[in-house]
């Protein structure tokens, strides 16, 4: 009865009774798990080539982003290939938590007496000043691009869209 005693005394017990300890106060502040996924439906305006400074071309989409004051961010896509003016580009937004994952949706359109699009502009406006991991998928052209943005008015990054 003395020998099981002893061990409440001992340097070790205590270390274990710590570990313990600190495991379950780590398990208890872990954080929630992710609400639910919001998604945003954003139609594009379509661009002409000469709407750009210098056009990318099909086949070298890459993405400008710009984040305006009032957590206002645009994204212009360029590298469009197949796309009349009578066509649509809009985007699929699903936010969760600050993960994004945009989703791009290309109708091609008729024949157009107004030429083909060569990019397209998007706008979004439901954003906080916060760092979000981005991942954009365009399925239609197999080009991806994934980036951290933070929503900070003045922020503008290029990223090129990548097969």
């Amino acid at each position: 009865m003395v020998l099981v005693a002893s061990v409440f005394q001992t340097v070790e017990f205590y270390v274990i009774v710590s570990v313990v300890a600190a495991a379950v106060i780590a398990v208890v502040s872990l954080p929630e798990r992710k609400g639910e996924v919001k998604l945003h439906l954003i139609a594009g305006e379509l661009l002409q080539q000469a709407d750009f400074e210098a056009a990318d071309g099909p086949g070298n989409g890459q993405l400008l982003i710009e984040v305006h004051a009032g957590n206002f961010v645009s994204i212009r896509r360029t590298g469009l290939d197949g796309v009349t003016m009578a066509g649509a580009v809009s985007l699929a937004v699903k936010v969760s938590g600050f993960d994004i994952v945009i989703e791009e949706r290309v109708t091609a359109g008729a024949a157009s007496p107004f030429g083909m699009a060569t990019g397209a502009l998007f706008h979004l406006d439901f954003l906080a000043p916060e760092w979000y991991h981005i991942r954009y998928e365009s399925e239609r052209f197999s080009e991806h691009a994934a980036f951290t943005l933070h929503v900070r008015e003045g922020i503008v990054m290029r990223k090129p869209l990548i097969h």
